[in-house]
């Protein structure tokens, strides 16, 4: 019987898990094992059930810890797992600290170098593969990658809608920290107003803009995409 390459895809993103599926699972040469929603629920899963060949994540995770901080915890317990960061962040740090840590492969959603499926082919094969150059983007007159982790979660928020209270109490922080990080944002890149700069992010693909009311009417049926989808 042939051998497949087992992966794990882990995204808290709907759409961004469905194209992932959508090109993965034609392939002969992988199956999906599962699709998590949240990053926090990779390692009870290689703990349940075995590691994966490869593990696809996605570095933003609006609950729970980021994936790379779970890469780190994933490649500490299990060096031999594969991993392949994704992101629509133009983020030269992601990149930086990904290396650091140990992931074997960087690849840029919005901004593809290379096709996934060739990443993927080519990480399985012992490659480390990362983009040649941080896509250059700019939010005003800010460039994206100098935003700090903190400030794209207040603009992927900012994007549902959510005033500053609300947006406080999904980040646990006080109101006036979030108005801190807004007048900042505002400042350095010459948008002010937010319906403006919510257009701009959208319109750049800067935050998963994915409503969370959405995602978490979704979370049942995600944390349970844990069978093999190649039947």
């Amino acid at each position: 019987m042939r051998k497949y390459t087992s992966v794990v895809v882990v995204d808290d993103d709907m759409i961004s898990r469905g194209y992932m599926k959508m090109f993965i699972k034609p392939s002969r040469r992988y199956q999906i094992a599962a699709c998590l929603s949240l990053a926090d629920d990779l390692p009870d899963w290689c703990f349940e059930n075995g590691p994966p060949d490869l593990i696809v994540m996605d570095i933003m995770m609006m609950n729970g810890r980021d994936g790379l901080t779970v890469s780190a915890q994933i490649k500490k317990r299990w060096p031999e797992t594969k991993i392949i960061l994704t992101t629509s962040m133009a983020d030269v740090d992601c990149v930086d600290r990904a290396r650091e840590i140990g992931v074997n492969s960087f690849w840029f959603k919005t901004y593809p170098e290379l096709p996934l499926l060739e990443v993927m082919d080519r990480t399985v094969a012992g490659e480390n593969v990362y983009p040649e150059h941080t896509p250059e983007v700019s939010l005003g007159e800010l460039r994206a990658s100098e935003l700090t982790f903190q400030q794209r979660r207040v603009l992927r928020l900012l994007t549902e809608g959510l005033s500053n209270r609300e947006i406080a109490e999904r980040l646990v922080v006080s109101a006036s920290t979030v108005k801190t990080h807004l007048d900042d944002i505002m400042d350095r890149t010459g948008i002010h107003s937010r319906t403006a700069l919510v257009a701009q992010v959208v319109r750049l693909g800067l935050v998963d803009s994915t409503p969370e009311r959405q995602r978490t009417g979704e979370e049942q049926q995600t944390k349970t995409e844990k069978e093999g989808y190649a039947q």
